[in-house]
Parts: C-alpha cells; sequence; structure tokens
C-alpha cells in the first residue's frame, strides 16, 4: 500500500516568528548601512552569541529561532 506522505505544514504563529526575524534582520543590515558606529561594532563580533548580544542591545530580538 502506498501512502501519501505529506510534510507537516508550518503553523501560523510560526510563518509569523519567522517573518517577523526576517524584518529585524532588514532593519539590521538597515541600520549598519547609515550608522558606520554599529558597522564597526557588529565587525567585531567573533560569533553568532556576540551578533546576538550587540543587537539584543540595540533592541532587536533574533536569537531564538523562528520554530521555538
Amino acid at each position: 500500500m502506498i501512502r501519501n506522505i505529506h510534510p507537516s505544514l508550518m503553523s501560523q504563529k510560526d510563518l509569523n516568528k519567522f517573518l517577523e526575524k526576517i524584518n529585524q534582520l532588514n532593519q539590521i543590515v538597515d541600520l549598519i548601512k547609515s550608522n558606520p558606529k554599529k558597522r564597526l561594532e557588529l565587525s567585531k563580533c567573533n560569533n553568532h552569541e556576540d551578533v546576538i548580544n550587540l543587537t539584543s542591545k540595540w533592541g532587536f530580538k533574533i536569537g531564538k529561532r523562528w520554530g521555538e
């Protein structure tokens, strides 16, 4: 017997989290394009955790994965 296997669809809640994270990342891009000091600060980060900590200080919340 052959079954149709459908992957789980993303919930609306997860989709909204995903889109919000993209929005936050785009805002960070805009910020560092217009603010050389912020760009320099970001360039000094050594790893993902450093980026999360720095951008959190700037008011962004990009640390969690969208599915969490």
